[in-house]
């Protein structure tokens, strides 16, 4: 269970991180410096340069697409090999909705649904 901000934002970037690195898909050092872009977070060093260079490799669609697409089929494989992982999911994703965090806009696209539990859906 993650009790911080910092700590559930981890646990997203090394979801990416893993899930890249096992399908051989490349994340540039703005790709994952972007991975921890908040505006929040005090742990959290913003700097502007990086959306820049991200902007000077892809679109925002371009880079949202790809790592919420990791993140799916990282979800994916863990509630396969353990289907109560969707909990350590689902609990990092409410603690990170605490703050301003860029990831979030990947987690919630790719995920809310699956992230949700029964009785949010009448919401």
């Amino acid at each position: 269970m993650v009790h911080s901000q910092s700590e559930a934002k981890r646990f997203f970037v090394d979801k990416v991180i893993q899930r890249a690195r096992s399908e051989g898909v490349s994340l540039s050092d703005a790709e994952r410096r972007m991975l921890l872009w908040s505006e929040s977070d005090p742990a959290s060093h913003a700097d502007p340069r990086v959306i820049d260079r991200l902007a000077s490799e892809m679109s925002d669609e371009q880079y949202e697409a790809k790592i919420g697409g990791l993140l799916e089929r990282s979800f994916t494989a863990d509630t396969a090999a353990n289907p109560q992982t969707r909990d350590e999911w689902r609990d990092a994703r409410s603690v990170l909705a605490q703050g301003d965090h860029y990831i979030l806009v990947m987690i919630d696209r790719a995920l809310r649904a699956k992230l949700k539990r029964w009785w949010e859906f009448w919401r």
